[in-house]
């Protein structure tokens, strides 16, 4: 029996010896390793929730950016590149005639430039009635190059004939590259 018995310490002690040698040469780098993974594996989720999140708003950002691509053409266009200001002088001297105004001035102040971009201001006087003068301002908003509208002012006389004279400083604006 007591060969046995010496077998089975050996065999209990070689256990043992394994057992230890599995559990710090296997089991705890291999359980290190995994928490590193399971870290790395959380934060690759993180991210690709982020990820999900950013793509979920690409199309969006796509259709703002073709339409703000559309607005800047646009602008583009409605902005000339040269002067071209004696084109327009004529236009609104036309445009005042055909609705009738009179008493006309057409008159550009001296340009300012900046950036690229020259501003030339224009005033205007005519004499009309309202209706006249409102039909000569959305003749204005249609012309193809940007106008921008810094003042106008409206004034009667004591004749109260329903006509009124309209003075207005307009800008229009040129590239000059």
């Amino acid at each position: 029996m007591q060969k046995i018995e010496k077998k089975q310490v050996v065999m209990s002690v070689a256990v043992v010896i394994l057992a230890t040698a599995f559990i710090f040469f296997q089991y705890l780098p291999l359980n290190k390793k995994a928490e590193v993974l399971k870290e790395a594996n959380a934060a690759l989720l993180t991210e690709n929730a982020a990820a999900d999140a950013r793509e979920s708003v690409l199309p969006q950002l796509l259709e703002e950016i073709k339409k703000l691509k559309e607005q800047i053409g646009n602008f583009d266009a409605k902005i000339p590149a040269g002067r071209s200001h004696g084109v327009f002088l004529q236009d609104i001297t036309s445009i005042m005639q055909k609705d009738g105004l009179e008493e006309l001035m057409v008159q550009p102040g001296a340009e300012t430039e900046t950036d690229g971009l020259s501003l030339i201001p224009v005033y205007i006087r005519c004499k009309g009635g309202l209706t006249q003068i409102f039909k000569f301002f959305r003749a204005l908003d249609s012309f193809e190059r940007i106008i921008q509208i810094e003042e106008v002012s409206l004034t009667t006389d004591n004749t109260f004939d329903g006509e009124v004279t309209m003075q207005a400083k307009v800008n229009i604006f040129y590239r000059t590259n």
